[in-house]
């Protein structure tokens, strides 16, 4: 009974020994694995599974307000079957910008954000229903902004190789939104002013210049010359999403403008799409230009020159009528004026007259 027992016994180990190994074998194939992460110098995060967070410091100042985000290994290659999260915790009324600075992930056709869904890649996103994007082969993604103060990175490998060395982000915790002209006001998240007698010329962009504008966004740039001055924009590009007549209803991104300051009425029709306006001028020593992006697509925004100067001579070629916008692509200058009831009185008479006409 003893020898059955003994022999019973050394099977169990036995078929153990043998067992054991084979399952951890198909454990470590079957799932994909995470790295516990590491923190080195300058808030580099070296694995995964972390939270970057900005803190209090001692004399109420924010600290850890910027830093770089790295793959696994990085700058070696990165291992394969690998699955790991970064979140971004920003203070509040504060943005996320994220720019790349090295991007090189294994794509069997060395492409670039094509097919990222299968591909390894780099997801990120500010909520579970709000992805900004996927990125995955060779070369850095433009610059991203938050439309508020989180955002989470989720990075997965499928492979690996020799060549691949993965990605190197900065991150930055802002309140200026990317914009580094004008007086931006203290308790108007993003609103800045630009007074003749500071800035007299200069650039006025989007949110997050060189990328793309952020979600639910709205921007004020509000021009104030002297009472003999006026404004001139020049625009060099327009990319907002939406259609004409960029309206709300159409869930359409959109620019505007007013020379009256207090009023709702916007003397110019709203902007949208990739046709931007040649200029845009004021018909007095005010201008101000809304910004607004929605919650579902983001275009690159706009770029435009302004000018402060003093009319001379109303009549010199070039010179575009107050407050009106001479359109891209033609040589025709198209005005909405203030006074456009004068348009609708002018279609209600031509209706009259073609009735009695009819009749």
């Amino acid at each position: 009974m003893n020898h059955d027992l003994s022999r019973q016994t050394t099977t169990t180990t036995t078929t153990t020994t043998y067992l054991l190994p084979l399952l951890l074998l198909l454990l470590l194939l079957g799932t994909p694995h995470t790295v516990d992460a590491r923190r080195i110098k300058n808030n580099e995060v070296l694995g995964c599974n972390e939270v970057m967070e900005a803190w209090r410091g001692r004399d109420g100042h924010w600290m850890g307000m910027n830093g770089s985000l790295i793959s696994p290994n990085f700058p070696m290659p990165y291992p394969s079957r690998l699955q790991c999260r970064v979140d971004l915790k920003a203070p509040q009324q504060h943005r996320i910008r994220l720019r790349f600075t090295h991007f090189y992930l294994y794509h069997p056709l060395n492409s670039s954000h094509r097919n990222c869904e299968v591909m390894d890649s780099l997801t990120v996103s500010e909520s579970p229903t709000s992805k900004l994007g996927t990125f995955c082969g060779v070369g850095n993604p433009l610059p991203i902004m938050s439309s508020g103060s989180f955002l989470s990175l989720v990075f997965r490998s499928l492979t690996s190789g020799p060549h691949v060395t993965g990605y190197r982000a900065i991150y930055t915790f802002l309140r200026d939104f990317g914009l580094t002209s004008g007086r931006q006001l203290p308790h108007h998240p993003c609103t800045f002013e630009f007074n003749s007698t500071e800035y007299p010329s200069g650039e006025i962009h989007s949110p997050n210049p060189g990328g793309k504008y952020p979600r639910n966004t709205v921007c004020h740039y509000v021009f104030h010359g002297r009472s003999d001055q006026r404004l001139r924009l020049d625009f060099k590009f327009l990319d907002v999403e939406g259609v004409a007549p960029c309206s709300l209803d159409s869930d359409s991104d959109f620019v505007e403008f007013s020379s009256h300051p207090g009023e709702h009425e916007y003397v110019l029709p709203r902007r949208c799409g990739r046709f931007a306006p040649k200029a845009v001028e004021s018909e007095g020593s005010f201008l101000r230009v809304t910004f607004r992006s929605n919650h579902k697509f983001e275009g690159m925004g706009f770029a435009a020159v302004f000018k402060f100067f003093t009319p001379k001579d109303k009549k010199t070629p070039g010179h575009v009528q107050p407050l009106s916008v001479a359109a891209s692509g033609s040589g025709d200058v198209w005005l909405w004026r203030r006074d456009r009831w004068w348009a609708a009185t002018v279609a209600r008479v031509c209706g009259v007259l073609l009735l009695l006409r009819l009749l």
